[in-house]
């Protein structure tokens, strides 16, 4: 049902923007706007406009599509053929028994001193048809290519959409397990240190992963940016319960949050990487994070002072993969600035919405 209403609006659409381009722009150009003209207009791209646009749909729709997928010129040429020359002889029976005077006259001559009117005959009727029948034959091939070229290029973008989509969602993936490997083992530090915070920590970690849980794969998916900070300030106090420094980690927020959105679990990973490898329980070289949120853009920075004991380690797949995100996601739409100096690393993320 569906696909028969789609044909028929096809039809209807391809019907009407044959006639204007046939017709009505014949009509609009005709220099002698006698009723005589208009009456030869009518018939010859009005009624024969028609049958013309019969032919061309029907190659469009049976004749052209078989050949494409099987590329069998013998049965082509058995299908064109006949309904080529079915269209000139229907046209030339109509003209010949209704409309004489309007198509097939083409003069006079002078035989004896008597006026001869001249009309055209069937074979250079047919002859000339042939021709205008090519260029209709050629319209609907360059209309079906032209189709075909759509449909390809949509299904390229719905592939190339599908392949960001699993990527971004790959790589999400792996920065969310890499954040609960060392979350679960900063709560295992507490655990064994039989710290109270162990329940709040659990507590904690626990709305960090109903958060993360509740995110849809979709890449063109945008969670509001007053989300994305409660989670960074729950990330920050998972931190400071299992360091037991408040004083460590420096979180500096604007007053007021435009109503933005930003591609979740985007900032995440930054900060992350200050509490692998920076230092956190030193109140005189905290880590300090900074978040400029206006209606303009979003400038988000994490500084923090390198932990002497991991300075030779590597900073894992975290940064590696958010720079993977940021080009899938905001591309062209992004400035990411990491200096990474002898004592000190500064990550400066800058997004234009």
């Amino acid at each position: 049902m569906h696909n028969t209403r789609k044909n028929i609006v096809e039809l209807l659409l391809l019907l009407l923007v044959w006639m204007l381009l046939v017709y009505g722009l014949n009509v609009a150009m005709a220099v002698n706007r006698t009723p005589e003209s208009f009456r030869r207009m009518n018939i010859s791209y009005g009624l024969f406009g028609l049958f013309n646009f019969v032919s061309f749909y029907i190659y469009l729709r049976w004749i052209i599509p078989p050949f494409l997928q099987k590329n069998n010129w013998i049965r082509l040429l058995s299908c064109l053929l006949p309904v080529m020359l079915g269209t000139i002889l229907l046209k030339y029976v109509v003209a010949d028994y209704f409309f004489r005077e309007e198509v097939l006259y083409s003069g006079y001559r002078y035989v004896n001193r008597e006026k001869v009117l001249l009309y055209i005959s069937p074979v250079q009727y047919f002859v000339s048809g042939l021709w205008s029948g090519g260029v209709i034959v050629l319209a609907a091939f360059t209309y079906r290519f032209f189709i075909l070229w759509l449909e390809e290029d949509k299904r390229r973008t719905v592939l190339q959409q599908q392949q960001l989509q699993a990527e971004s969602g790959f790589l999400k993936m792996q920065l969310n397990s890499h954040f609960l490997i060392n979350s679960l083992n900063s709560i295992y530090s507490l655990a064994l240190m039989n710290s109270p915070q162990v329940v709040r920590a659990h507590k904690t970690l626990t709305d960090l992963l109903a958060y993360m849980v509740e995110q849809p794969s979709d890449i063109g998916y945008r969670a509001p940016i007053a989300e994305e900070i409660r989670y960074l300030q729950d990330f920050v106090t998972l931190q400071r319960i299992r360091t037991g420094c408040l004083e460590g980690i420096v979180f500096r927020l604007p007053e007021q949050v435009p109503d933005k959105e930003i591609a979740p679990l985007l900032l995440v990973p930054f900060v992350e990487n200050a509490f692998k490898h920076g230092i956190t329980n030193r109140p005189e070289s905290p880590v300090r994070i900074t978040l400029e949120c206006t209606a303009e853009r979003l400038a988000f920075t994490v500084h923090n002072y390198i932990s002497g004991y991991q300075r030779d380690k590597t900073g894992g797949i975290g940064l590696d993969n958010v720079r993977k995100r940021l080009q899938l996601l905001y591309p062209g739409r992004h400035e990411l600035e990491i200096l990474d100096m002898k004592e000190e690393y500064c990550s400066n993320l800058v997004i234009n919405w």
